[in-house]
Parts: structure tokens; C-alpha cells; sequence
């Protein structure tokens, strides 16, 4: 996302951008001024298609905003990105958006035969009537196509194995720490809800009114448990520091409570609100142990935390060999580098792999069993390994 003049634009690429193959994106802007169209200067006066973006809206309540998509030409996009107009009542905006680099085009030879690959793991999946067998058989389609990019991993990448586990596993139970409003960046929602899932979780979140609009949200479901509560290292009660927010502010601020003020300070600064008041809030704590005892859980298929630097400190609470979650995903950005290293070790331990997203997030499947022998014999050669990658 950048910003000039007050407005606010932000692109998404939809798809990886190989060689000299068109670029297809979307995106969103949001500006004090009423917003009417979007066009690339590069490309001709021909605007881009546009839609209402609700999401946008919740973050950005005092603005207008207006989603928009579409594709360009590697000859369009210049050394800075892409050139984006927009059209504020008669006044026309330019910004340059960066956007992420192209990847190099693999041989023909190579593409036709993981093209070839793909569509062998495709038909597995479709033909898999075991629920672990099918999403083994994506995740190896995911971790092929990751290796085809020379080893690009994106939020993107995460949300898209994200949605195909949802199809591969449509019976999962999911545990979710963190889980805010339930819909405002949030990576489970339109998973929850789509009609050919049928999932069956519990939600965990702290701070009040977040939780009230969470139960408003799923509070009616009867697959889904949600509890008030922080994830600590003890039962009790404990203290969570948010930001003082107004009807007018940006849902963005209230996405980043946390149990450490200090880290809540920093965060603030990078959205430009470091002098911004902060709440204590007196919440309920439980532990994993209780947490998963209250709610009779005695395995998972998928884990996700995002609780802004207490990842680690939960994470570690799980018993993986017993619960196998098949999928893991947790916030990494905020921990610290021995914290972070930790987690690694702690999912190598317990035979799992992992990639680390260019936003911050750590995504991590259970490693084929044929070779958990081998690699417990070479933990610290893979930890080289995933570190590097």
C-alpha cells in the first residue's frame, strides 16, 4: 500500500508474474474525496473495472473507497511499478505502486513436465477418498508450484493452500487463537462460510467488544465454540493492552492488541499513531491444556495463532505429536529472533516443515513420514535449510 496526497492505494497480484506475461491484479483505493475511476495512464484512457469493496470500508469508515481490477502488459510496468490513476471528483491522482518482481520463465522442458506433475496431483486429489491422503496430495502440488517460482512463498500462496485444504479437508476441526472480529483480515472467514465446508472449531478472542462482534458474527452456529478469553501459560486473568479508538478510526488499529505493551507501542508507530492513547484491559486467561480440555478437543487438523508476539509462547503449549494438526499457521513478525528460531526448532522436533511468508506469517504441514526418520537424524542441516529459504 502507498500513499500520496492523502489517498490511499493498495494492489494484490492475482497470480505470479513469469517472464514477460501479463500482470493481473486488484486493488482498492480510499481517499477523503469521493472516488469515481481507475485507469492505467500506460495502457490508454480505458478504465478499469471497479466494485464496491465493504472490507475497505470497515477499515476506512470516514472515506470513500472503490475496489478496482484488472491486467497490464510487462511493457506497461516501469522501474518503480505500475502507473495508477485516479479519478477524484474532477481532479485525476497518479501514483506508482511497486510490484513484485517477475519470475524467471523455467525451460519449455521443465514447464511441460510440471505441468505434467500437477495434473497427476490434481487427479490424485480428486480421486483421494481419504481426507488426509487428498490434502497430502495438494500440499505436494503447492510445494511443487513453490519450487517452480524458485522458492516464493506469499500471503497469496498461504491463503490459495489455505482454500484448497478447506476443499481437501471439508470436516476439519480448527482451533483459531486471536481470531478478533472474526471477518477484518482475517484468513478463516470465507472459509467457515463457504457451503461446501463443514467445519467445526473454537474461536479465542480476549478483548471485549472484539468478542462481542465475533459472537455476533458466529455466535448463532452451533459447529463453532467461542471462548473469552487470552491464551497465557496459566489460568487466571491477566491484563491486554489495546489502542483507544473512535467510530472514525481505521479498523486497522483495533487488529493489534497485545499482551506486551511495549511491542503494542511499536506497532502503533509504524501506522503513524505513536502517541495514541492505550487502554488496559482486564481479560480472562486460560491455558492450551484448559483450553483444549473446556472444549473436549482431542485432535486438531488445523492450528492458527495470531495473537501480535505471543505466538511462540502458545505454540509451544501444543502437543503436536498427539493433536497432528496437518496444518499450522502462525504470526512470526513480532517474535524475536531467538523466539523465532525457537518455534523452528520446536516444529522440527515434532516433524514438521515449514515456509516463512515475505508478510510475516509461518506456514508449517507435517512432514512425510518416509522421511521423519532421516531428517530427525539431520535436524540442524534442515534447519539450515528452512532458514535459508
Amino acid at each position: 500500500m502507498i500513499e500520496k496526497e492523502g489517498v490511499l492505494v493498495h494492489l494484490d497480484p492475482e497470480g505470479d508474474r513469469i517472464g514477460n506475461s501479463d500482470f493481473v491484479f486488484a486493488g482498492w483505493v480510499a481517499a477523503e474525496r469521493p472516488v469515481s475511476a481507475v485507469w492505467l495512464p500506460a495502457a490508454g484512457p480505458a478504465r478499469l473495472t471497479t466494485c464496491d469493496r465493504p472490507d475497505v470500508r470497515r477499515v476506512f469508515p470516514d472515506r470513500s473507497t472503490l475496489g478496482f481490477s484488472g491486467k497490464c502488459a510487462a511493457c506497461e510496468i516501469g522501474p518503480a511499478g505500475l502507473r495508477i490513476a485516479v479519478q477524484l471528483g474532477d481532479h485525476a491522482l497518479e501514483v506508482e505502486h511497486p510490484v513484485p518482481p517477475a519470475l524467471p520463465q523455467p525451460p519449455w522442458a521443465q514447464r511441460i513436465a510440471s505441468g505434467l506433475q500437477l495434473g497427476w496431483l490434481r487427479w490424485r486429489e480428486r480421486m483421494a477418498a481419504n481426507p488426509s491422503h487428498r490434502f497430502r496430495h495438494t500440499l505436494r502440488r503447492h510445494l511443487l508450484a513453490r519450487r517452480a517460482r524458485g522458492g516464493v512463498f506469499q500471503r497469496r500462496h498461504s491463503d490459495a493452500l489455505l482454500a484448497d485444504f478447506a476443499t481437501a479437508v471439508p470436516d476439519a476441526l480448527f482451533v483459531q487463537i486471536g481470531a478478533n472480529d472474526g471477518f477484518t483480515g482475517d484468513p478463516l472467514n470465507h472459509l467457515i462460510l463457504r457451503p461446501d465446508t463443514r467445519w467445526r472449531g473454537v474461536l479465542v478472542e480476549p478483548v471485549a467488544h472484539l468478542f462481542e462482534q465475533l459472537s455476533e458474527r458466529y455466535g448463532n452456529d452451533p459447529a463453532l465454540e467461542l471462548e473469552r478469553a487470552a491464551i497465557g501459560e496459566t489460568d487466571g486473568s491477566t491484563v491486554i493492552h489495546r489502542l483507544q479508538t473512535g467510530p472514525g478510526d481505521s479498523l486497522w488499529l483495533e487488529q493489534i492488541p497485545s499482551l506486551d505493551p511495549g511491542l503494542l507501542q511499536r506497532t502503533a508507530g509504524q501506522f503513524g499513531q505513536a502517541e495514541r492513547a492505550m487502554v488496559e484491559e482486564a481479560v480472562p486467561c486460560l491455558s492450551v491444556a484448559t483450553l483444549l480440555e473446556r472444549h473436549s478437543i482431542p485432535r486438531l487438523d488445523l492450528l492458527v495463532i495470531d495473537t501480535e508476539g505471543w505466538d511462540w509462547r502458545i505454540l509451544r503449549q501444543f502437543d503436536l505429536t498427539r493433536l497432528q494438526p496437518k496444518l499450522l499457521l502462525y504470526e512470526h513478525q513480532h517474535l524475536s529472533p531467538n523466539d523465532r528460531e525457537s518455534a523452528q526448532h520446536f516444529l522440527a522436533r515434532h516433524a514438521y516443515e515449514w515456509v516463512q511468508t515475505e508478510e510475516g506469517d509461518t506456514i508449517a504441514w507435517q512432514r512425510p513420514r518416509s522421511s521423519r526418520t532421516y531428517m530427525a537424524s539431520s535436524s540442524k542441516s534442515a534447519q539450515r535449510s528452512h532458514t535459508s529459504s
